[in-house]
């Protein structure tokens, strides 16, 4: 244990107050030594803030042993500052997922160390530490504030209250400083010049760029501590402003007295909120070990388990957790008998890790690995399968070590599994079906999926693990696997466990929602749907790519002579913080920085340049052919299976508003507009004797704008099935000729779209080159023309604030968990996505419904040989034999198109081709 520091001058007890949010900051952007990355543990949830704050802890309570202890958080709404200032905090942006997403960890550590979480509504932290600072010292007590921020300065008093500072030993500094520093009035006197009662002052001339403190024009740190030093405080300042040598100071002083007084009263601490200090629910206790042990298992912590590890054996039941193992065929049977008779069971797969996907090249090993698992998509070889009946029950059956071997537990279980009307309950159905299709199985009868059901119920959640669904669900916590179990063993049993206690809490919530239809008749059967997609893939000609490659390392050459030749220099063009030097010696810089303080290279801002200059222009032509050549050209061939195939990863539950994304390799970013991009397309073909058959509706998002809005101008151009195009070219951009009309068609058409995203003045004059006042008139027309639109875009933010979500037409939730966010360009963004949800929300469900349809009636009417091989955007691509080809394409195109009942007609095109792109 390291050596036991002391607060000078410590009475005999101290209040220890944690400013939770200035430690959890500093902790996240902090570097950690030896590491490049952020700490991440193997689920990929970032974790290094979390452990930053554990280990400052951690020390802090071994080495001060506090009697009384607390971390104040803020209480994340509106403070009176904001009242009084509303541009306070305003340069603040949005906190970021990273760190959000590890906010629930800090907490959960608080409370596994039995630490109080206090905060006020309508006030900061801060003044919550003042007022128990003052509190506490009329108690008898010291007030140790662990904080690094400035602010807390301005409470020191020796020696009731004090400041504890701790100090990275990972940042490289001129003059090396300790771990811990305790701050008294000396110390503050010398670190900034003035006494602690006169920090306030010092804030309000110098102002306070971190909370947005405006201060005294012109007034710096030097000249603030100048000031307050001569007069000794800011009212006296102002009052013998003349007497200022210093002309910038004097003016300034003499010209801004409101906003001088205004900044020293936001940054006064507040020391009379209306909030006792409880010493008895300060009082330290000891950590709780086994819930500690717990975390730090989940967060991966090691240092930490090791240290609770004497937790880990107290209780490996997990309470009333009964868990067996089943070896024997009459122990098998006696449970598929219960199957038979209980309402509803679940189930979970034990297996080792996924191989490698197989390439080509594939060694000897990897076709083994390939043969076993029977799958191209990435999952890893059965060894086992665990089946829950009731709640802390789990019955687990090993493959290797049944007395009868894989086949017989396949055997007997084939009909349980496969049997439509018995009710079970699966985490990731997909995956469950990618597992058990290799061994000859096909599930039926699933009625809950946790993944999908927690998805619906939060579509912006960043992760479904079962581990933290179950916990949010029914607070169980996964043990170490007991002496005699094995780690995949245990798992298992705990996952088909810890999935029928999930699924009923979860089922219940989907009901309460009203999104059972959209669960049991669209999501559940997708998932086997997807499966089969991806097991399908898509083939691919190499021989394209090579080609397509070739010709854009060409052009790349080109562009980079001439990239060169215009910024008059070489350098790493797709090293942005290269390009942002290059443009800021040209003096074409827009001034924007990054968060790590280089000049912004993004593509907003370099389209933003492209208006007036060249260069940008040329570096974002380059970073489009370099995207084309080095994620899709060069690395698709190396994504190809043995079997000559691309599977791509069809996710379920990724997006906000329902639609699909693919991965490894996303093959939805294709572009599909430029000639390379179509070019890239051509290399995927199909078998021999197949054509591609592709379907894919027709400005559906443009209709369901229709649809939502009830705008009659538009209802009637689709119902009529009209160019909507040509519509807005006459009405809004009073097209009357027939060469007016072609020329104005293509910007009704990009306004139609942009429209239908919330598009803004600044983006519409970006992508139709016009000025930001001609685009206010534009959309001020077009809303004009279709006030069906305008009263939509008005009423649609409303509605949003005050439910927090939007639905799609069918039913599907999307959270806007921001969309009262006191940050406007937080705020903004969400309503947005809340206009876009009824749309977009809506699109996704019809195509998935679409899916769904098209697969059915492939079966039903003998198509067996066609299958669905992918599905981007609002398009289906189906590989179907030559001779069949027309009346799949009929078939693809009477069943989108009824897919669903709407009084907005949907249109689909349907193409037929050797190729993905001549299909379009």
């Amino acid at each position: 244990m390291p050596q036991k520091s002391s607060s000078p001058t410590a009475p005999p007890e101290r209040v220890f107050l944690i400013d939770a949010m200035s430690h959890i900051f500093r902790a996240f952007f902090a570097p950690m030594s030896g590491r490049v990355e952020p700490l991440t543990n193997s689920q990929g949830q970032v974790t290094q803030a979390v452990f930053i704050f554990t280990n400052m802890l951690r020390k802090l309570l071994a080495d001060e042993e506090p009697h009384y202890i607390a971390a104040i958080f803020e209480s994340g709404v509106p403070t009176f500052r904001h009242d009084s200032y509303a541009d306070y905090k305003s340069n603040r942006g949005e906190m970021p997922d990273d760190l959000e997403s590890q906010l629930p960890y800090i907490k959960r550590v608080c409370e596994v160390f039995n630490i109080p979480i206090i905060n006020a509504p309508g006030f900061e932290a801060d003044d919550v530490i003042g007022t128990f600072a003052v509190q506490a010292e009329a108690q008898g007590l010291q007030a140790v504030i662990v904080s690094n921020d400035k602010d807390m300065c301005q409470l020191v008093r020796d020696p009731a209250v004090i400041c504890m500072r701790n100090n990275s030993q990972n940042v490289k500094r001129k003059e090396p400083v300790p771990p811990v520093e305790w701050c008294d009035e000396a110390w503050v006197e010398a670190k900034f010049g003035v006494r602690p009662n006169q920090i306030i002052d010092l804030l309000g001339l110098m102002g306070d760029a971190v909370d947005n403190i405006p201060g005294a024009p012109g007034i710096g740190a030097k000249g603030a501590v100048q000031i307050v030093k001569q007069f000794g405080s800011i009212e006296e300042a102002l009052k013998r402003a003349d007497e200022v040598k210093h002309k910038t100071y004097r003016e300034s002083l003499k010209n801004n007295p409101d906003i001088i007084l205004q900044s020293k009263e936001l940054a006064t601490i507040k020391t009379d909120v209306n909030i006792k200090l409880d010493l008895d629910k300060l009082r330290h206790k000891p950590p709780d070990r086994a819930a500690a042990y717990t975390l730090f298992r989940e967060l991966e912590f090691k240092a930490f388990m090791r240290e609770f590890g004497d937790a880990a054996q107290a209780d490996i039941s997990g309470g009333a957790r009964r868990y067996r193992r089943i070896s024997t065929g009459e122990e098998l049977d006696d449970l598929v008998r219960k199957l038979w008779d209980v309402d509803h069971w679940s189930f979970a797969i034990a297996e080792v890790a996924p191989p490698k996907k197989t390439r080509r090249k594939a060694s000897d090993a990897e076709d083994e690995e390939a043969e076993e698992t029977g799958s191209t998509i990435e999952v890893g070889a059965p060894i086992g399968i665990a089946i829950s009946t009731a709640a802390h029950q789990s019955d687990y059956i090993d493959f290797q070590n049944f007395e009868g071997g894989r086949d017989a537990v396949i055997e007997t279980l084939r009909d349980v599994l496969s049997n439509g009307l018995l009710a079970k309950s699966v985490h990731d159905l997909k995956r469950h079906v990618a597992l058990l299709a290799p061994l000859g199985i096909e599930i039926e009868g699933v009625t809950d999926d946790t993944l999908l059901a927690a998805y619906l119920l939060d579509s912006v959640r960043s992760k479904y693990e079962l581990d933290a669904l179950a916990r949010d669900a029914t607070g169980a916590e996964r043990i170490d696997a007991p002496n005699g179990w094995t780690e995949e063993a245990w798992r298992a049993a705990e996952d088909a466990d810890f999935t029928a206690q999930t699924a009923d809490v979860l089922h219940s919530r989907i009901l309460e929602q009203g999104l059972e239809s959209i669960y049991t008749e669209m999501e559940l059967p997708l998932a086997p749907l997807l499966y089969r997609i991806e097991q399908a893939g898509l083939r691919v000609d190499t021989n394209v790519l090579k080609e397509v490659s070739s010709y854009l390392g060409a052009e790349l050459d080109k562009l980079t002579k001439k990239i060169y030749k215009v910024a008059g220099r070489e350098f790493k063009i797709t090293s942005p913080r290269q390009v942002g030097e290059v443009l800021e010696d040209l003096n074409i810089s827009s001034g924007r920085k990054t968060s790590t303080g280089q000049v912004s290279t993004s593509r907003a801002v370099l389209e933003d340049l492209a208006q007036k200059y060249e260069l940008p222009r040329l570096i974002i032509e380059y970073r489009e052919l370099d995207k084309l050549k080095t994620v899709y050209a060069d690395a698709l061939p190396n994504q190809i299976a043995e079997d000559g195939r691309i599977h791509c990863k069809l996710n379920q539950t990724v997006t906000a508003t329902g639609r699909l994304s693919s991965s490894d390799p996303n093959l939805q970013n294709i572009p599909i507009r430029t000639e390379l991009g179509r070019r890239i397309r051509r290399a995927f073909v199909p078998e021999e004797g197949f054509v591609y058959v592709a379907a894919d509706y027709s400005q559906l998002e443009l209709r369901l704008l229709a649809y939502v809005t009830r705008d009659p101008e538009m209802l009637d151009a689709f119902q009529k099935n009209d160019d909507i195009h040509s519509r807005t070219a006459r009405l809004v951009f009073d097209a009357k000729t027939t060469e007016e009309l072609k020329e104005k068609r293509r910007f009704a058409k990009i306004v139609n779209f942009a429209i239908a995203y919330a598009v803004e003045p600044f983006g519409l004059s970006a992508r139709v080159g016009i000025s930001m006042k001609e685009a206010k008139k534009v959309i001020e027309d077009y809303y004009d023309t279709y006030k069906g639109v305008r009263r939509y875009m008005e009423e649609v933010p409303e509605k949003a604030r005050e439910q927090g979500f939007m639905r799609s037409i069918y039913g599907r939730i999307r959270p806007l968990p921001t969309i009262n966010d006191r940050n406007g360009q937080v705020r903004h963004r969400a309503e947005r996505e809340a206009i876009n949800m009824p749309i977009q929300g809506t699109a996704s469900d019809i195509v998935k419904i679409a899916m769904l349809k098209v697969d059915e009636a492939l079966q039903r009417e003998g198509f067996t040989r066609a299958r669905m091989v992918m599905q981007i955007h609002d398009e289906l691509l189906i590989e179907a034999p030559k001779e069949e080809a027309k009346k799949v394409a009929a078939l693809l195109k009477r069943e989108m198109e009824t897919a669903v009942e709407l009084d907005v007609p949907l249109e689909v095109e349907v193409g037929i081709g050797d190729n993905w792109m001549d299909a379009k």
